[in-house]
């Protein structure tokens, strides 16, 4: 019983190991009819864990068993015999004994193994579920936002329009101007709307032309069309150490890039607050800043900011509409440049978004060409 008690903190043997035969069993057994030595037990211990590993039971067992008797007594006489017998039922009742302890054990372990298995499945159609819900959630949150920042213009321009109609039936004329102008605003932030989807639908980069130009140029230009809004809402909007920031890139894509980081400081910086632009040129690329003093951003949300149809709850706080698609667009398109969109913030502080680009290589003079 000891040896057996002893095998329980044995290793189980490599699955690969070969089948226990009826010759080694005899051959153990024979050592013991021979020798009765406590080595020839230890080893009978030994097979009972085969044994369980094979899947052999305990009538499997007791017929092996008496198979490797008879090989085992071949060749003995009479009284030898007699005295194996004796022996033999000794060698089954450690074999058995040992089988009972291991069979013991390796259920439980089984049962351990399988236990964690059908845990760590469970957990893990769990995470499936809740990842199914919140994905089904972010859809129908995705879908209800799209559909009210569609309606907005679109009834914008409707009620404008229709109040046209009355205007021009009651000859009042003097109200179409604004009437109009509010309705062809309103038609202007749908397509921008439109535009927006679809750049968020296509896979891959876009195709653009690419050229070398003057960034300070677009970042002046895409100043002037921001100035407006940020005059209605009483920001600052300055354009400082700008130097001449030659790239290579595709002037409307980077208008809109630039113009899309204006319009979000300006969206996202209180009454009072500065937005500031500025570019300039290093030794490997072009580059462009825009800087607030606005809401600013947690690391969680600076994590997060340039993935589709994501809004940081900052944004919603401060603008409740929105697709959330700016950025990530932004994002593609100096990701098509060869560059890349980079972003520091501190909550409630402001926001620096910087843009690198490839710079322009200046072109070599032709002959008879003065150098400037």
């Amino acid at each position: 019983m000891q040896h057996a008690e002893a095998m329980t903190a044995l290793d189980l043997p490599a699955a690969s190991d070969p089948p226990t035969s009826v010759a080694s069993y005899a051959d153990i057994l024979g050592t013991y009819f021979s020798s009765r030595a406590e080595e020839a037990l230890y080893r009978a211990s030994l097979l009972s864990q085969r044994f369980i590993e094979e899947g052999l039971g305990p009538e499997e067992i007791i017929a092996v068993h008496a198979e490797a008797v008879e090989i085992a007594m071949a060749g003995l006489n009479y009284r030898e015999r007699a005295r194996a017998s004796t022996d033999a039922l000794q060698f089954l009742l450690e074999t058995m004994i040992a089988y009972g302890v291991q069979y013991r054990t390796y259920v439980d372990l089984r049962l351990r193994q399988r236990e964690h298995e059908t845990e760590a499945r469970l957990a893990l159609e769990r995470q499936r579920v809740v990842d199914a819900e919140q994905s089904e959630h972010e859809k129908q949150a995705i879908l209800a936002t799209i559909s009210h920042e569609l309606r907005t213009p679109i009834t914008a321009a409707i009620g404008n329009i229709d109040l046209a109609e009355r205007s021009v039936a009651r000859e009042q004329y003097d109200r179409l101007p604004r009437q109009l102008t509010a309705a062809r605003d309103a038609m202007g932030r749908l397509s921008r709307l439109t535009d927006d989807l679809i750049g968020a639908s296509r896979d891959g980069l876009p195709s653009l032309t690419f050229l070398p130009l003057a960034a300070d140029d677009i970042v002046r230009k895409a100043c002037a069309w921001a100035e407006p809004s940020a005059d209605e809402k009483g920001l600052t909007l300055v354009v400082t150490e700008i130097a001449a920031c030659a790239v290579v890139g595709d002037a409307d894509a980077l208008l809109a890039v630039f113009g899309n980081l204006l319009s979000n400081a300006i969206r996202y910086t209180p009454k009072g607050g500065r937005v500031e632009a500025r570019c300039g040129m290093d030794d490997t690329s072009g580059w462009c800043a825009i800087t607030d003093t606005g809401v600013g951003m947690t690391p969680e949300t600076v994590a997060r900011i340039f993935e589709k149809f994501y809004r940081a709850p900052e944004a919603s706080q401060a603008e409740p509409g929105g697709l959330g698609l700016g950025l990530s667009i932004a994002q593609r398109l100096v990701a098509a440049h060869g560059g890349y969109l980079s972003v520091e913030s501190t909550h409630g502080q402001g926001s620096a978004f910087l843009v690198r680009l490839p710079r322009a290589i200046p072109r070599p003079p032709e002959q008879g060409e003065e150098l400037a």
